[in-house]
């Protein structure tokens, strides 16, 4: 009876094996030491964005949320209503000085409990600030920053600001606890120091997870709709709102936070 296999053909077959198994194994290694750099690389950015932010809160201290009271702490621990006048020439000349280091800068926010606590930009587009910092420097935590389409005073009907969703908390990841009620509620306050040294303050008045589709985007931009008839739960009698938008960890692209506020 004449042999079906020959032992030449199983050694061939053994041996396409080997090679495939081995082709998989170095693959799996090249995925996930991509995979790995790939986050690795993130943290550290995501590091290296939060140290330039804290020396930007130690340095201006007049605006910083986390460092107002210990200033004023410094001058009487009894303050009038009426901020001194020192205090509002150092306010003043720590904005220009900030505008100095960069000519996009409108305004500084501070909310969620001094968890959002950053200066704000609004570039030529919506790109520049997306992986570039306060500074100018190249890095996926980006800056805070003003859609460009509107003007840089905070005077509009509607003004959007972006932030990121970082690994590590910064930037305007903490959006994501505005989606319980209760915490809305303990941390409602969101204030904004405008570059010509302006205080804005807006309460929270709505959260909800979406996408980059949401018809609320386009409030004041691209229609000329009332907010309070297409925003959430709008109160009665507000004008101007702020809304605060970050994207997610999901794999979905496009899946927002957004948060609405109205001007008090």
């Amino acid at each position: 009876m004449p042999k079906l296999f020959s032992s030449k053909g199983k050694k061939n077959t053994i041996n396409r094996k080997h090679v495939l198994y081995g082709l998989l194994i170095v693959t799996g290694i090249v995925l996930t030491t991509i995979a790995l750099r790939i986050v690795l690389g993130e943290v550290v950015e995501d590091a290296a964005a939060r140290t330039e932010y804290e020396n930007l809160r130690e340095s201006f201290p007049e605006i910083a949320g986390e460092q107002t009271p210990s200033v004023y702490d410094e001058i009487d621990e009894n303050l009038p209503e009426d901020i001194p006048e020192d205090i509002e020439e150092l306010r003043d000349m720590s904005l220009d000085e900030l505008a100095a280091i960069n000519r996009d800068f409108v305004g500084w926010i501070n909310a969620n409990s001094n968890l959002i606590d950053y200066p704000v930009v609004r570039g030529s587009d919506n790109n520049r600030y997306i992986n570039t910092t306060f500074h100018g420097s190249r890095n996926s935590a980006g800056t805070i920053f003003m859609d460009y389409r509107h003007s840089s005073g905070f005077d509009e009907q509607v003004t959007v600001l972006y932030g990121h969703f970082t690994r590590d908390g910064s930037m305007f990841s903490s959006l994501l606890s505005f989606l319980n009620d209760g915490h809305m509620r303990s941390n409602p306050n969101i204030t904004i120091t405008t570059r010509n040294g302006g205080t804005l303050t807006y309460r929270v008045f709505a959260a909800k997870m979406t996408d980059a589709w949401d018809e609320a985007y386009a409030v004041g931009i691209h229609d000329s709709a009332r907010a309070s008839d297409v925003f959430p739960n709008a109160p009665a009698g507000a004008s101007r709102f702020l809304l605060l938008s970050t994207c997610t960890r999901s794999p979905d692209p496009d899946e927002r936070i957004l948060v609405f506020a109205a001007l008090v």
